[in-house]
């Protein structure tokens, strides 16, 4: 290949392939939650009914000291306020911790 140009776009544009892809940003709300239990099933289902098919839920450890799961989530709702209301409301023995706004890339 023999590029004669002095504008790097178009040059990085033909070795990758075609035209330059956008970085999609995403934002989001990401929080932890501590559950009663060991099995984190029916937190995830109550999470996925709560936020939908976007949130994802990753376990952070369990305690069987303590009999409980904590949980890393994201959620597509861009209001912390939004997330905590739904939390409370779905989870009432449930233990939050930081809540933190994500942006993705």
């Amino acid at each position: 290949m023999d590029f004669r140009t002095s504008d790097s776009s178009v040059l990085l544009q033909a070795l990758g392939g075609g035209s330059p892809r956008r970085r999609e940003t995403r934002h989001c709300v990401a929080f932890d939650l501590t559950v009663p239990g060991l099995d984190s099933s029916p937190a995830r289902e109550v999470l996925a009914h709560a936020f939908g098919a976007g949130a994802q839920a990753y376990i952070v450890e369990t305690s069987r000291l303590h009999d409980c799961t904590k949980l890393y989530v994201e959620t597509d709702s861009e209001d912390i306020n939004d997330v905590i209301g739904i939390l409370t409301a779905h989870f009432p023995n449930a233990t939050l911790g930081r809540v933190t706004r994500v942006t993705r890339h």
